[in-house]
């Protein structure tokens, strides 16, 4: 089912226990989620998922009625508007069965396990979920929306519940057997851990070359990227496509990535005045999204066009990587420093209205002259591309380019007077697993521009989940998933763990600071011991302590966001290359071999995994750049190495030498002749330090 959004009422976090109108509040008026908080004062007698709900329904020989859904999701809206406020419909719910409201980001391990189911029972899956299960758990009827009475050639969810309930009476020894059948066909069944090395470097140049065809085979030389519409950033395959085309000079990998991140980005899913990209387009030519904002999207894109930027010099991708920056820091993060997780679509109950304009908004912000030519520039026509005669900005002409003084002070004056319409509402829960995202994001802004503001947001996020989401104070601390208004709640899960762990290791690159380095170091012993799956070499999603997931997964292929398993694999193969210890490529060199053998027909669903891969076929170099101190010391050594037609290295820039250092990195090495100072090693071999940023490509060369 294609999702929507719908804008939220404003929430805080204790909800009395009877609202304004009289109605009483359920189990969810002292939960954290701003979705579980919109559901409090539902007339059905909502639980969270816990050990009084799943007890009530043993208890009681009762099925569970399993809700699944997240705030920016428009259908989720409307079906509590159309079932789950209808006084019949509740209280027949109330009485046959035990309801459980899930935010499917706080819970991903719930969402992935009876997602899994639905879509088997079904053959499509979306949100909102809507699940029955056994008391043990097991699913036994799943869909998405149900419309309260039958339309659409769709049941309707009183007749359903109605049926289901004499079902559960009548034939409930039949309706166990057949849960307990799905519950086993529900289990990842994975090829044992392969005996085998990886390819060499050579061997695995031509394996790279070859997706490139494949992915050609797919592309979409029209409007970029991949596939009809719905179409969707695949960033993963994009900056797969990036890195063939750096490691080997594909002009076809770079063309495709270069076309695909040039249309999304001109398109109306680009943000054209405010900066960072909705969550996908609705149609193939990227014109109209669905104008949500995830994180997790900015967390991934940005990436990609700063890769675009390093490669080309192109201010086109420079432009869009800093704005998206500055998207996040302006309107994502809170002041305690985490990021936000989203922000709706829809407000004043219509979607895309506070994004959308018409030419008259135009001329009434511009004045005459200015909003006609405005109107050419994005796109904004009097029938409209959109809804009710309004247009999705896009920048598809290059008239703007010829005028940037105007272009610029125009779209600052309309992104002023839409600041003053309604804004869609924020989910301000803060999310592990997608701030690590968004710190990796910044911090690697903050690498290549040398942008501090960039580094130190991505500082200020890094250290805010530290104090907040990381339990205890030994030296095997565990994290919280999701934070909101001073409250840590659920385990981490393997995506938390990985996605940090890489973001620590880029704000370790970006600053040298070996805090980070140390805190990656934490992480990934914790990553091995609970979540590394011997016997595959695939990662579990989860670390199997909550005894209520009757399945405990592994997810190797990427989704909306890349497979933790490939992000895990990649932080553990750059903590070695940082390190020198081998424990860590061990792992991840078994962890790549046993993707490899499950790759059949090309990359595509395992592109994180294949992007980072020659990290571990071959010793990556190691570009470790000593400062003076000086803010700008290290800016002419910054432009060499990201210079296009460079060769990909992993870069650390640190403002000052640190001699004294254990790390071998830093450990007795100084500036030398009281310059900036390269030292380039691949391992343990290291070219004599140089302090002329103009030899690089003569020192890379070697």
């Amino acid at each position: 089912m294609l999702l929507h959004t719908f804008a939220l009422a404003s929430l805080i976090l204790t909800l009395p226990q009877e609202s304004h109108d009289g109605r009483k509040a359920n189990h969810l008026a002292h939960e954290t989620s701003p979705y579980l908080l919109q559901h409090a004062y539902n007339p059905v007698d909502w639980y969270p998922w816990g050990e009084e709900a799943l007890a009530l329904s043993k208890a009681q020989n009762r099925p569970i009625f399993l809700s699944i859904g997240y705030s920016a999701c428009h259908w989720c809206h409307v079906m509590e508007r159309e079932s789950f406020e209808d006084d019949e419909i509740a209280e027949y719910l109330n009485e046959h069965f035990v309801c459980i409201k899930v935010d499917r980001e706080e819970r991903p391990d719930l969402d992935d396990l009876y997602m899994a189911a639905v879509q088997q029972m079904t053959g499509g899956g979306g949100w909102p979920m809507s699940v029955f299960l056994t008391p043990d758990l097991r699913p036994f009827f799943g869909g998405t929306y149900f419309p309260p009475r039958a339309k659409f050639g769709r049941p309707g969810f009183l007749d359903l519940i109605m049926e289901i309930k004499t079902a559960w009476e009548t034939r409930q020894d039949e309706i166990v057997k057949a849960a307990n059948q799905m519950g086993e066909q529900l289990a990842v069944r994975l090829p044992a851990a392969p005996d085998r090395d990886l390819p060499t470097p050579s061997k695995l140049g031509e394996r790279e070359l070859n997706w490139v065809t494949a992915f050609a085979k797919q592309y979409d030389a029209t409007w970029g990227g991949f596939g009809n519409a719905p179409k969707f950033p695949h960033t993963d395959d994009l900056l797969l496509l990036l890195g063939i085309s750096s490691r080997h000079g594909s002009d076809e990998a770079r063309r495709m990535a270069f076309h695909s991140l040039h249309k999304m980005a001109d398109g109306g899913m680009y943000d054209q005045l405010g900066g960072g990209f909705a969550r996908y387009s609705t149609d193939e030519k990227w014109l109209i999204p669905h104008f949500e904002k995830m994180l997790y999207d900015q967390g991934t894109l940005i990436p990609c066009y700063l890769e675009a930027w390093r490669q080309s010099d192109n201010p086109f991708f420079e432009r869009i990587a800093r704005e998206s920056c500055d998207y996040l820091i302006r309107e994502m993060q809170s002041p305690k420093g985490g990021f936000w997780s989203s922000t709706d679509a829809d407000s004043e109950g219509e979607e895309g209205k506070f994004f959308a304009w018409t030419p008259q908004e135009l001329v009434d912000a511009l004045g005459e002259k200015d909003g006609a030519w405005a109107a050419i520039v994005f796109g904004v026509s009097p029938e409209g591309n959109f809804e009710h005669g309004k247009s999705a900005l896009t920048l598809r002409g290059e008239l703007h380019s010829k005028d940037p003084e105007r272009f610029h002070r125009i779209r600052a004056k309309l992104y002023s007077t839409r600041s003053q319409r309604i804004a869609p509402a924020t989910d301000d829960k803060v999310l592990c697993a997608w701030n690590g995202l968004a710190i990796h994001a910044l911090a690697q802004a903050g690498l290549l521009f040398g942008e501090a503001k960039y580094t130190e947001a991505a500082e200020k996020a890094g250290n805010f989940l530290l104090e907040e989401l990381r339990n205890g104070s030994d030296g095997n601390r565990l994290w919280s998933r999701s934070w909101r208004n001073g409250t840590a709640q659920h385990d981490a899960v393997l995506e938390d763990y990985a996605y940090l762990s890489r973001a620590f290791l880029s704000l370790f690159q970006a600053t040298g600071d070996e805090k980070w380095l140390q805190e990656t170091k934490s992480l990934a012993a914790i990553m091995v011991k609970d979540f590394w799956n011997p016997k595959t070499a695939v990662f579990f999603d989860t670390d199997g302590s909550d005894k209520t997931i009757f399945q405990r997964r592994s997810s190797p292929w990427d989704g909306a966001i890349p497979s933790p398993n490939a992000i895990a694999l990649e932080a553990l193969v750059v903590l070695h290359a940082f390190t020198h210890e081998p424990r860590w490529k061990d792992i991840a060199d078994k962890g790549y071999a046993a993707v490899l053998q499950l790759m059949s027909r090309g990359p595509r669903g395992f592109s994180a995994t294949t992007r980072s891969l020659w990290l571990a076929a071959e010793e990556p170099r190691v570009a470790v750049v000593l400062g003076t101190g000086e803010p700008n010391s290290l800016s002419d050594w910054r432009k060499a190495l990201r210079a296009p037609g460079s060769p990909a290295v992993l870069e650390v820039f640190s403002f000052s030498a640190k001699p004294e250092s254990e790390n071998p990195l830093f450990a007795n090495r100084e500036l030398r002749d009281e310059k900036p100072t390269l030292f380039l090693c691949r391992g343990p071999v290291c070219l004599p330090p140089s302090t002329s940023p103009n030899k690089l490509k003569e020192l890379l060369n070697k």
